[in-house]
């Protein structure tokens, strides 16, 4: 390597230094006109993640509270049904859905069709259209599903082998209550078979 070649090579070295250092020194400006902002962002972001970390332990932990009242009030415990009904929960729904279901109650079981969870609603409503042997109810897309297989249970029961077949045949393939129509199906199926 000639001298001018080393000449070269360290004025480009120097010139490389000096853009760095002139980078930092940019940097050190920027970073103490804007040290206020950016600490108070850090530290922002550090009270927002603790927050959102306690809401969501208050949450499980109000949750698990809830899940051991409902628990309780299966037992019969009367001061864990008030604080289930206290609560505002939807468990508090279903724990009124099984009651009624245990006892047949048509009154309650009319009462949650108006649930705030569309789930115990559905199933208020179909269980409620079962007891009063209400097919039409059962028969629509009002009840879903479920409403399809009680109301081709009904129909079965009725000897109707013929109407529960179309009922049944009504059920999507992917329901989640496909399998229990074909089977139900050929329960009937069966039933005709030992009736002959």
């Amino acid at each position: 390597m000639s001298l001018k070649q080393n000449v070269d090579f360290i004025k480009e070295e120097m010139s490389n230094d000096e853009k760095m250092l002139e980078g930092l020194i940019r940097f050190e400006g920027w970073f103490k006109r804007y040290k206020i902002p950016l600490i108070a962002l850090a530290v922002g972001i550090v009270l927002l993640s603790l927050g959102y970390m306690g809401n969501n332990y208050y949450q499980e932990k109000k949750q698990q509270e809830i899940s051991a009242l409902y628990t309780e009030s299966l037992k019969g415990d009367e001061e864990a049904i008030a604080l289930l009904k206290d609560s505002k929960s939807r468990l508090y729904d279903l724990y009124l859905f099984q009651n009624a279901l245990k006892g047949n109650n048509l009154e309650e079981l009319k009462a949650l069709e108006s649930s705030k969870d569309p789930v115990i609603a559905q199933f208020a409503k179909a269980q409620n259209a079962s007891l009063n042997h209400d097919l039409s109810t059962l028969d629509s897309q009002v009840s879903g599903d479920f409403g399809y297989l009680q109301a081709a249970f009904l129909e079965i029961q009725a000897g109707k082998i013929q109407e529960a077949k179309v009922i049944l045949s009504k059920i999507q393939n992917d329901s989640s209550v496909r399998d229990f129509a074909n089977a139900l199906e050929h329960l009937s199926i069966q039933g005709v078979k030992n009736a002959q």
